[in-house]
């Protein structure tokens, strides 16, 4: 999986419109994989309250991730 840019991350955490955009749209393939239920016929659907739920609960995410300084063998990158 892809990871987000920590300066998209970081834009997003100020309210950054754009930002919060990207990293929405960065997970919306897992939060719909996680919406998803069956109909009585059988068929999958999106759950609509619970696709709801999920992105409020990643702009929640967004506003409380907290940066720390990684450590000295960090060799992440953008």
């Amino acid at each position: 999986m892809r990871r987000v840019p920590f300066s998209m991350i970081e834009a997003a955490k100020k309210y950054d419109a754009e930002a919060v955009e990207f990293v929405f749209r960065h997970f919306e393939g897992f939060i719909i994989h996680c919406c998803q239920t069956a109909s009585t016929g059988g068929r999958p659907f999106i759950d609509g309250d619970l696709y709801d739920h999920a992105q409020a609960a990643l702009l929640s995410a967004i506003s409380r991730f907290q940066f720390r300084t990684p450590p000295p063998d960090f060799k992440g990158g953008e």
